[in-house]
Formats: structure tokens, C-alpha cells, sequence
């Protein structure tokens, strides 16, 4: 049975969507370079000679620089999958965070006539916390979208913001990151303090527990590399994984620790070794992902992240087996 999706085709469809809708001229050099962005070493020994035009003819050559020879109101058309997947993504309670219900009527109505490629019954989450994000709030919506206009233009936001001790705390941050959590099912932001004199540090916030949120007019030419300083705040011994690749663990181990900064390289046929940096706030959450993932995943280092792992394990024996405490 073929697969769906392909990691090779799906790279050479990209490179090539990217050139066509360019629609410009292009050196040899750059159209190299393009490729080997997108694609791998060997893509071009395929792609180049059939970019030309004694290929697919996108490019004729003139004077030694490409000319695309696709007019100026050409464009591409969604695939029949593509326009089965955004019918589906449609359905995500989430998707009104971006875009408003006007849109959202209008792109549905353009879909009328297509299947969805899944549905929210498809999916069963075993492990998710109960206390999830209400997307459909006005006032949750309302704060999601002022977060959202900071990133995009670079601006420090005014936030009211009570803690899980409910403690009401106002600060300004510039917002650089929203990351969203499967096992939490919530968002988070990851900003930084505006207090100049202060070494930068990542904050990380919920995004239910912002109480108020403005942008501000002070803005800034370029945000920080939140992975970079993110990185800095971690401890400096990062949790040592091995993964045993069965059962889809790896894969399902990308997905789970997609917001954490790590690093995966294979040791033999069927096992990876992964490395997770982590702070202080993402400790306890690790703990319980890594947990989740029984014998398929092992935990082999740091000495400090084994001895919490254990400390839990017995807490939750003594919580099972009360008469056995003794």
C-alpha cells in the first residue's frame, strides 16, 4: 500500500511550487541552491534538467540566467488532498483563533462539494489533561489575536496575568513564540521582559490565565532568537532518552517533544538516542510525557531527571497500593 504522504515527492513538490509562483528569473547558481535548500544533495542531478526547457519548460535560458516562461497570472491550484485536508483543519474548534467567522463561512462555502480527510472522532487522546483552553471564548479569542498582531509586528504587549496560586501580576513583554501543547491542549506564549537592564530570559505564559493583554506602540527591529535563549535557560545536562522504534514510538516521540530543543541521532537499526534540554517550568511536564510512554522510551540520563522519575514512580505505587506503604 502506498503511502499518503512522501518525504522525497513532498520535497520536490515544494521546491517547484516555490519557483513557480516566483515567476522571475533565476541563475543557475541560485536555482542550485534553492534546490538543495528544499530537497537533498542528489535532487539535482533529477530536478535541474527537468526545470528547463527540454523538460517541463518552466525556464528558458537566455545569456546564461533562467527566464520563467509561466505568465504573470498564472497560479497553482489546490490539490484535490490539499483541499481535503483544509476542509478538515476547517472543523478545529482552534481554527477560529485565526481566522474570524466571516472567513472561515467563506472557505467552507468554496469546499462545499469536498470529503474531509479526517474528522475529530479519527483521533483519540489517551493521556490529555481535562482542564483545557476555551477557543471558543470572545475574551480568549480577542487576547490569542492581539498576541498573534505583537509577533507578527514585532511589538511589546501590556499583560495582566494571574498565576496558578491566583496572583494577579502586571508586566511588559515582547512576545516571541506561541507554541501550542497536545497533552495540556493550550497554548502558551514564550516572551521576554522589557526591562533593558535585565539579561533576557524566556517567560513562558498560558495563555488562559492572561487576564488582559495590549499592544503596545514600542517596537523593536527584530525579535530575539527565542531558541537560543530558551537553550540558555535549561539546565545544563539535557534528559538522555533512548527510543525503541516500534509501535511508531519515534515518531510519536517527535510529536510529543516538538517544543522542546533537542537533538536525535540513531544508534542501530531500531534505536535512537534523543537528547531533551528543559528548565525548571517544563520539568514536571517532560516528566509526565516521558512517563506516558512506557516501555517504548528509557530514560537512562540525567542523574537529577532518573531520581525524580523514581521519587514519582513510588508516589504513585504508595497512591495504588496505600497498604503497602508500611
Amino acid at each position: 500500500m502506498s503511502e499518503l504522504f512522501s518525504e522525497i515527492y513532498n520535497c520536490y513538490f515544494q521546491v517547484i511550487k516555490s519557483l513557480i509562483e516566483q515567476k522571475s528569473t533565476i541563475s543557475e547558481r541560485e536555482l542550485n541552491y534553492r534546490i538543495q535548500s528544499f530537497c537533498f544533495e542528489e535532487s539535482i542531478l533529477y530536478l535541474l534538467p527537468k526545470l528547463g526547457e527540454k523538460g517541463w519548460g518552466f525556464y528558458e535560458k537566455k545569456d546564461g540566467v533562467l527566464h520563467s516562461r509561466l505568465s504573470k497570472d498564472f497560479y497553482v491550484p489546490l490539490t484535490d488532498l490539499q483541499k481535503s485536508y483544509l476542509k478538515a483543519i476547517l472543523s478545529d474548534e482552534k481554527i477560529g483563533l485565526f481566522l474570524d467567522e466571516a472567513k472561515i463561512a467563506q472557505i467552507n462555502a468554496s469546499l462545499a462539494d469536498v470529503e474531509p480527510l479526517f474528522s475529530s472522532e479519527d483521533f483519540y487522546y489517551y493521556d490529555r489533561f481535562a482542564d483545557k483552553d476555551d477557543y471558543a471564548s470572545p475574551e480568549y479569542k480577542e487576547h490569542f489575536q492581539t498576541i498573534l498582531y505583537a509577533i507578527q509586528n514585532r511589538c511589546y504587549v501590556d499583560i495582566i496575568y494571574e498565576s496558578r496560586h491566583h496572583r494577579r501580576m502586571h508586566h511588559k513583554y515582547l512576545p516571541c513564540r506561541l507554541e501550542y501543547s497536545i497533552k495540556n491542549d493550550c497554548f502558551r506564549l514564550l516572551a521576554v521582559a522589557s526591562r533593558a537592564q535585565e539579561r533576557k530570559r524566556v517567560i513562558t505564559l498560558n495563555l488562559q490565565r492572561i487576564v488582559a493583554v495590549t499592544a503596545t506602540d514600542i517596537v523593536v527591529h527584530k525579535l530575539p532568537d527565542i531558541s537560543r535563549l530558551y537553550k540558555r535557560s535549561c539546565y545544563k545536562e539535557p534528559v538522555r532518552v533512548l527510543i525503541k522504534n516500534r509501535r511508531n514510538a519515534l515518531e510519536r516521540a517527535m510529536l510529543q517533544f516538538a517544543n522542546y530543543e533537542k537533538s536525535t541521532r540513531r544508534l542501530n537499526e531500531d534505536t535512537y538516542e534523543c537528547l531533551i534540554y528543559y528548565n525548571k517550568e517544563t520539568e514536571t511536564e517532560l516528566l509526565i510525557e516521558i512517563l506516558s510512554f512506557g516501555p517504548m522510551l528509557k530514560v537512562v540520563g540525567n542523574e537529577t531527571f532518573l531520581r525524580l522519575i523514581k521519587e514519582r514512580l513510588i508516589a504513585q505505587h504508595h497512591r495504588t497500593f496505600p497498604s503497602a506503604s508500611g
